[in-house]
C-alpha cells in the first residue's frame, strides 16, 4: 500500500490531500482539508511581492500539513505553486522558506502546466469529449479547449477573484457603473483569445467560485444529492444569480445559503469573470467540476506508475466502478462479477423486448457490480445498504440522476420496495420513464441474483430470445441441485410478466 500526499498552494487557498494507492492499483480519498488563506493579497501595494503576513498565514498550513505527513510515513509528496507565488518577485526566496521551514519540496509551475494539470484532473473524472474548460483561481485564470479528449489550446491570463477585487474594490456593494467597469475589464481580456468558441460547446469551469456558485444553487432549488462534480447549472438560472449577488453589500451575502464565510468579498469579482466568459462563448449550461488541479497532479504520477491513462479515458465509467470496488474489502467479487455478466447477457440478447439502449446497458452494469457493496455495513437489508454507497460512491462517468438511478436499481434487486422510497430525498429527480427504466434493469439484477442463489457460479450459460407470445431462457447449469435455482427465481416470474407484459419461460438444462 502507498499513500500519496498533494498539495495545491493557490493564491486564494490551499488543499491538501491524501490518496491511498491499494496493492491491486485501485485507489481512494482518505483525507482532504482546504483553508484560505489569501496568499496573493497585498501584492499589488507591495511591489508586487507577496506581503510576510501572507507568507506566515501559508507556512503555518504547510508546518501542520508536515507534521501530518511525517505522522502518517507518506513517501511520496507532490506539491504545487501557482499563480501568486510565480508572479511574486519574491517567489524563489518563498519557495526556499517552504523547504527550510517544513522540508515540502514545492514546486512552481507556469500558467500552462497549471491548465494541463487542470485538464488532467477534470478529463478524468468527466466523461466529455469537445468542451472548454477554465479553472478560476485568485490571481489567474486557465482555459483550454478540448477536442476529442485532447487539449489543443490553453492560455493563463492573469486575472483572479482576489486579484480584481483588490484592482476594483469590490469586496463590498458595487455600483452599476463599478460592475460594468468590471466587466469591459474582464471583456477585453478574454477578447484576445482567438480560438474561444461560439458554437456553444459544453464549458467545465474549475475553482471556488464555481462551486460556492453551484451551492447556491442547489440550496436555492432544494436540490438532494450534495454532490457538486458534474452538477449542471443553467446559465440563465446562473447570470440570475449573478445579477443578485452584484446587488448586495458583503453584509447582505453573509446571510446567502452556500456562499463560503470566506469568499463573500471576492464573490463577485469571480462571478462577473464567469459571466463574461460563458456570454462569449454562449454557453447554456456550466458544468461543475470539484476535480481540478490536485486530482490531476495525482492522476500524473499515478498514470506513469501504473500504465493506466490510455485505456482509462477510453472506458471510464467501468474503470471507475472497477476501482471503487478494488478499493473496498467486498467479501465476493467473483459472485459480482458472475451476476454481471448473466445481467448483461440478458439485456443484449432481449433487446427486442424491453428496447434500451447503450446508456441503460452501463446502467445495468453499474448496479450489477456494486448490487452487494453494501455488505460491508450488514447483510440484513444491504440492498439498502448497497443503494446508499451507489448513490454516494466516487464514480465518474455517469450524470447525477443516472447514478440516482443505479442506486434504486440496487435497492430492488431483491424485489420493489415501497418502503424504501417512502420519504426517500431521491425520489424527485426521476421522472415516470426513469422508474420504467429501473424497475426493468433491477427485474434482470434480480433474475441473475437468483441464478447465483448458492454463489457457487454452477450456472454455465444462459441463453435469451422470445417469441411475440413469450419470453424464453434456456439455463444451463452444472449443479446436483438445480431445484435452489429453481426456487429462487420462481417469485421473479409473475414480476417479469408484469413489467415486460410477456410470460417468462424458464428451461433448464445440465451440463456436466
Amino acid at each position: 500500500m502507498e499513500q500519496v500526499a498533494v498539495i495545491d498552494l493557490g493564491s486564494n487557498s490551499i488543499r491538501f490531500i491524501i490518496i491511498e494507492i491499494t496493492q491491486n492499483g485501485a485507489h481512494k480519498l482518505v483525507y482532504q482539508e482546504k483553508e484560505s488563506i489569501r496568499l496573493s493579497a497585498g501584492m499589488l501595494e507591495n511591489n508586487m511581492c507577496l506581503t510576510e503576513e501572507a507568507q506566515q498565514r501559508a507556512l503555518k498550513l504547510l508546518s501542520v500539513y508536515a507534521h501530518i505527513i511525517e505522522s502518517q510515513h507518506i513517501g511520496t509528496v507532490l506539491a504545487v505553486a501557482t499563480a501568486a507565488v510565480r508572479n511574486a518577485r519574491n517567489g524563489a526566496s518563498f519557495i526556499k522558506r517552504v523547504r527550510a521551514k517544513t522540508g515540502i519540496p514545492m514546486t512552481v509551475i507556469s500558467g500552462y502546466a497549471e491548465a494541463t494539470l487542470g485538464f488532467s484532473g477534470v478529463i478524468h473524472t468527466i466523461d466529455e469529449k469537445d468542451f472548454l474548460l477554465f479553472d478560476l483561481g485568485g490571481a489567474s485564470i486557465e482555459i483550454s479547449l478540448v477536442k476529442n479528449k485532447k487539449r489543443v489550446k490553453s492560455i493563463s491570463i492573469p486575472i483572479g477573484a482576489v486579484t480584481l477585487t483588490q484592482k476594483f474594490d469590490s469586496s463590498d456593494k458595487i455600483s452599476s457603473s463599478q460592475r460594468k467597469e468590471m466587466e469591459e475589464f474582464i471583456s477585453s481580456q478574454l477578447h484576445r483569445i482567438s480560438w474561444l468558441p461560439k458554437s456553444g460547446l459544453p464549458v467545465i469551469g474549475i475553482g471556488g467560485t464555481v462551486r460556492n456558485l453551484a451551492k447556491m444553487h442547489q440550496r436555492k432549488t432544494g436540490y438532494p444529492l450534495p454532490k457538486l462534480h458534474n452538477y449542471r447549472l443553467p446559465v440563465k438560472e446562473l447570470f440570475k444569480m449573478i445579477d443578485y449577488l452584484s446587488r448586495t453589500s458583503a453584509h447582505e451575502r453573509e446571510n446567502i445559503s452556500g456562499l463560503s464565510e470566506e469568499r463573500t468579498d471576492i464573490i463577485i469579482a469571480g462571478s462577473l469573470v464567469i459571466e463574461q466568459l460563458l456570454e462569449l462563448v454562449n454557453a447554456e449550461e456550466l458544468i461543475i467540476s470539484g476535480c481540478g488541479l490536485r486530482e490531476g497532479v495525482f492522476f500524473r504520477y499515478y498514470d506513469k506508475k501504473y500504465d493506466h491513462k490510455k485505456d482509462y479515458l477510453k472506458n471510464m465509467l467501468v474503470n471507475s466502478v472497477k476501482n471503487y470496488r478494488h478499493s473496498i474489502p467486498l467479501h465476493d467479487g467473483a459472485h459480482a462479477s458472475h451476476v454481471t455478466k448473466m445481467a448483461l447477457t440478458m439485456f443484449d440478447q432481449w433487446k427486442p423486448l424491453h428496447r434500451m439502449h447503450g446508456r441503460e446497458r452501463k446502467l445495468l452494469m453499474t448496479s450489477s457490480l456494486l448490487h452487494d457493496a453494501g455488505m460491508l455495513i450488514n447483510y440484513y437489508s444491504h440492498a439498502r445498504h448497497s443503494a446508499y454507497l451507489t448513490a454516494n460512491a466516487r464514480i465518474f462517468g455517469l450524470s447525477h440522476k443516472e447514478q440516482i438511478m443505479c442506486a434504486f436499481i440496487v435497492a430492488f434487486h431483491h424485489g420493489y420496495s415501497r418502503k424504501f422510497l417512502k420519504n426517500n430525498p431521491y425520489t424527485d429527480m426521476l421522472e415516470d420513464e426513469d422508474w420504467d427504466t429501473v424497475r426493468q434493469l433491477a427485474c434482470f439484477l434480480q433474475l441473475a441474483e437468483a441464478l447465483d442463489e448458492a454463489n457457487d457460479r454452477a450456472v454455465e450459460k444462459i441463453v435469451c430470445s422470445g417469441t411475440s407470445h413469450s419470453a424464453d431462457m434456456r439455463v444451463y447449469f452444472s449443479t446436483d441441485n438445480v431445484d435452489i435455482l429453481a426456487h429462487a427465481v420462481t417469485p421473479i416470474i409473475p414480476v417479469f410478466r408484469k413489467l415486460f407484459e410477456k410470460p417468462l419461460i424458464i428451461e433448464w438444462f445440465p451440463e456436466y
